[in-house]
């Protein structure tokens, strides 16, 4: 072949965007089940300022008694960053020149992006649940980007670990103190309902330490032998798991099992699945070019994108067993 022309660089561009976007659709993923994803989002990455609104009311206890005005209470600050992911193929101009089947090569390379970009979203994803009993924190909670510095660094919000054990209790903006993960326990009926009682019956207080609603909907575990425990748990309607008592199973179907095979930490985990308290944002789609380097004539090939994981609430994950640290 001659050389490689404009309009054919856009026209190979546009088979790979076909190629990237068919197996990108192929490979089946959970982190958009568990978070809420938001595309449209913009910048170099996010901020937002918690707002506790309105105190409790007060009871008068005279007649003709004021109201007390106040202003509204700030509350936590939310940050995300956008980070970008990138890969990229050199070609020499003699390699793409004598390559009979260069669109054949270049389909093949946007379909293994494909792979990698659900690669890199489940990563990133499954990072906060993997690493997020660290005590030094894990890169994907620090949402410093332009001009915002998110003063929590590598931690939560309130700069406590996503996941903290009763020796590192976290605190309200009301003084009540919290935690969301119990070290040692192992799926079993028990232990579910441990967890399940920490997370819908003891951390069901807001910033001010009122009474919420946190309900949990997801018991997320690893495949294998935690995935057939929770099936036991919660799918068996006669008869207490793992019990010769055939009383009615008070689990049957109180929440959903999934398994993710990106868990790489012991432990289990109960959730709101896709609150908008755990969002993944999407700054930018998978991006690919295809073009001329003019300094040595050969070719380049690459993909960029930019995603971010943004949390809003610790209450919305509770966890069983994991890194104790």
């Amino acid at each position: 072949m001659p050389g490689v022309r404009g309009d054919n660089l856009a026209l190979y561009t546009k088979d790979m965007y076909e190629a990237q976007y068919e197996t990108y659709k192929e490979v089946d993923t959970v982190h958009d089940k568990i978070y809420h994803v938001k595309s449209k989002v913009s910048g170099a990455g996010d901020k937002e300022t918690q707002i506790l609104g309105a105190g409790n009311l007060k009871r008068h206890e005279v007649e003709g008694e004021s109201i007390d005005y106040k202003s509204p209470k700030q509350g936590w600050e939310y940050l995300t960053r956008y980070w970008t992911y990138s890969d990229g193929i050199s070609l020499t101009k003699e390699a793409v020149e004598d390559t009979v089947k260069l669109g054949n090569f270049l389909k093949s390379l946007a379909s293994s992006w494909g792979k990698s970009t659900r690669y890199a979203e489940e990563v990133m994803g499954a990072t906060p649940f993997n690493r997020g009993g660290d005590l030094l924190g894990e890169w994907v909670f620090n949402g410093t980007h332009t001009n915002n510095t998110d003063s929590s660094g590598n931690m939560m919000y309130d700069s406590k670990p996503f996941f903290n054990l009763t020796g590192n209790i976290r605190s309200t903006k009301n003084g009540g103190t919290y935690y969301n993960s119990i070290a040692g326990l192992t799926l079993t009926p028990a232990n579910f309902e441990i967890l399940y009682n920490l997370h819908t019956a003891t951390n069901n207080r807001d910033e001010r330490d009122r009474v919420c609603s946190n309900p949990c909907d997801t018991l997320l575990v690893s495949p294998g032998a935690d995935r057939f425990a929770a099936e036991r748990i919660v799918d068996t309607s006669r008869g207490m798991p793992s019990s010769q008592i055939n009383d009615k199973n008070v689990y049957y179907k109180i929440v959903s099992v999934m398994d993710w095979d990106y868990l790489s930490d012991s432990a289990f985990y109960l959730l709101k699945r896709q609150s908008q308290n755990m969002q993944f944002h999407k700054r930018q789609s998978p991006e690919i070019r295809f073009f001329r380097d003019e300094d040595n004539r050969g070719y380049k090939v690459s993909i960029d994108l930019r995603q971010g994981v943004l949390f809003k609430d610790w209450r919305n994950v509770s966890r069983g067993g994991g890194t104790a640290a």
